[in-house]
Formats: structure tokens, sequence, C-alpha cells
């Protein structure tokens, strides 16, 4: 599963930076980008210090080479806009609806996009462009060129899957808003 509140392997390794404080402080600098970071360290404020710094500047460095590792081989515009850069490769749009609890009524989720199969697209070379993506937006956070994807929304879980005429990307949140938001990306993408 992937998530797009950083690249998956960097929330583990960001989250456990020491001189972080308490959990909302930590949860903040896992959500930065690594020019964030990169700011955060060139500016440090009076009451950070010359440790919390490096941390930062650690941080950026990881999220870099992890998005270097994801994304050799990948083109400029799939890393930018992820599997969604050949938008006529969208075959169908589901609406994905689920019940928090189970005597609740059902709830908006997120989506499940349809991909159309084409050749030398395989689900590890789209699993590769999804995570290149992710990591990528893990370096540049909100910068990224184009509309909105629905794939970076805070705290999306992604998942791939292979359909009989291709592939099915299913993008949700437990969160009711963001499931929303993620729901208005992905109709501002296919109209």
């Amino acid at each position: 599963m992937l998530t797009s509140s950083g690249y998956v392997a960097a929330i583990a390794t960001i989250a456990t930076i020491g001189g972080i404080g308490c959990a909302t402080q930590a949860d903040q600098f896992r959500r930065m980008s690594a020019e964030d970071h990169e700011r955060a360290a060139g500016s440090p404020s009076a009451d950070e210090s010359r440790a919390a710094a490096d941390d930062h500047l650690g941080a950026a460095r990881r999220l870099r080479e992890m998005e270097q590792a994801a994304c050799a081989e990948v083109s400029d515009a799939d890393r930018d806009q992820g599997p969604f850069a050949h938008r006529d490769r969208i075959t169908g749009v589901e609406l994905l609806r689920d019940r928090p609890y189970p005597k609740e009524m059902l709830q908006p989720a997120g989506v499940a996009i349809y991909m159309r199969a084409s050749a030398g697209l395989t689900e590890q070379w789209l699993g590769r462009v999804l995570e290149c993506h992710l990591a990528h937006h893990a370096v540049v956070g909100d910068r990224i060129a184009g509309r909105p994807s629905p794939l970076l929304v805070d705290d999306a879980r992604v998942s791939l899957s292979s359909t009989v005429d291709g592939f099915r990307i299913a993008i949700t949140a437990r969160d009711v808003s963001a499931a929303r938001e993620i729901i208005e990306r992905t109709h501002a993408l296919v109209e």
C-alpha cells in the first residue's frame, strides 16, 4: 500500500528523527517536503537548535535520495503527473463508499480509477510510476505542475491491482473530508 503523505519509506525514516518534540510537531515535520526542510534548515528560528537544522537537512537528503532511486528511467511527465499523465488511458471512475462503523450509513471513501492496458505498461511499471510520483511530491511539495492529483491528498491510501483489460488504482482516505477531496480532484482530472 502506498501513501501520499510523503513517500512510503520516508514516513518511517523521518518519523524516527530525534529532537522533534511533541507528536504534532513530528507529524508536521513528517509532512514537510525536501524543499520545506531545506528552507527550515537555512533559517533556523531562535528556538530551533543547530541539531534541528541538521535533522531538516538529513530528512531533505533522504527524500531526495528516495526520489532519485524511485524515478530512475521514469519520464518527467510520469514523475510530475503520475499515472494520470496519459488521460486517454483512463477508462472509468468508480465512487467508493464504506461504513466507518457497522451500523452507520455509507460514507464517501474515495475512488477507483480504471486504466486501459497498453504495450509495455505492466502492473509493476505502473506501481513504479506511482512510487516515483509520490517520492517526487515528497521532494517538491505542492509545487508540482498541472491539476491537483487525487494521489496527493494528505493521508490518502493508494492500492494498485490488475483487471481483465488493465489496471485499477484505488485511492481512499479514512477521513470523510479527505475522501471528498480525492473525489473532487478525480472529477477535475477526468473532465
